[in-house]
């Protein structure tokens, strides 16, 4: 079966990349770094049971424990999609030209606005109006040229501010989410949970599936040869010969009831006569 170790790589790789954002939200989720270790050591637990349960066992009790291990491992990714649209946001609205220019030239305003000594404007103006000496006036109209120069980059620092934090905040929008409100009339928020709760769902089931086909292929004969033999197509024992040296079928008596699908009293009779053929 040369698909059988492609499914296998598959099938690990599917849970691994579950297991990491369980960690990942358990991680972010905590506190201390304790806290943190056993919330994620709780975490991948769940998400490998979750994979796994329905490939083991098919009793009814496990059935009922896969689908809380499915709920709690789809909460821990919805808290991964969370956390990651987060620091996207982030990093989008860091590196966005304009509020990286705006941002330069609130730095500049702010060291101009460092290097101004003059008091209000309205101050300035009251002693400017009670002034007598032509020393006197000519310093405080400097003083009132700085105070509204200074009044001046206030106002403008405020603006840019504003046009910052307007710029971060679409920036942390994210633009696919953005055009599919606009499309389905629905808010980003609402749009973000659905498509989280899907995806999760998604790689869970698959990571589910593949270890269910993986482990069930693994323990299948391989097609053709096991089928039971009959008499009247192959010799039952030279069949039995084959699949056993060929690891298909173990040398025991519940292996060969199962592979040639017969009852134990068979089963033990061609354990017998294959002892007594090798």
């Amino acid at each position: 079966m040369s698909f059988l170790p492609m499914l296998r790589l598959l099938a690990t790789f599917t849970t691994l990349t579950a297991v990491a954002m369980s960690a990942a939200a358990a991680w972010d989720r905590g506190g201390t770094v304790l806290d943190r270790a056993l919330l994620v050591a709780m975490a991948v637990t769940i998400c490998a049971a979750a994979h796994l349960l329905p490939a083991l066992s098919r009793r009814g009790v496990t059935w009922l424990l896969w689908i809380a291990c499915l709920l709690a491992t789809v909460y821990g990714h919805l808290t991964f999609f969370t956390h990651a649209g987060l620091r996207a946001g982030e990093t989008r609205a860091q590196q966005s030209v304009e509020v990286a220019d705006v941002s330069r030239q609130i730095e500049t305003m702010r060291e101009a606005l460092a290097g101004i000594n003059a008091r209000p404007v309205a101050t300035v103006a009251v002693d400017l109006s009670r002034a007598r000496t032509e020393r006197r006036i000519e310093a405080l109209h400097e003083e009132l040229t700085e105070a509204k120069r200074a009044a001046r980059l206030r106002d403008e620092l405020v603006g840019a501010t504003a046009s910052v934090t307007t710029g971060r905040a679409a920036g942390l929008a994210d633009p696919v989410m953005a055009r599919l409100a606009v499309v389905t009339g629905s808010n980003e928020a609402s749009i973000a949970l659905a498509v989280g709760i899907g995806f999760a769902i998604l790689i869970e089931l698959t990571g589910a599936f593949l270890w269910c086909e993986a482990l069930k292929t693994a323990n299948s004969p391989v097609q053709g040869v096991a089928e039971p033999a009959t008499p009247a197509t192959v010799d039952p024992l030279d069949s039995l010969k084959d699949a056993v040296e060929a690891g298909l079928c173990k040398p025991t008596v519940a292996s060969i009831r199962v592979f040639l699908g017969c009852g134990q009293g068979r089963a033990i009779e061609m354990r017998r006569a294959l002892k007594g053929s090798i």
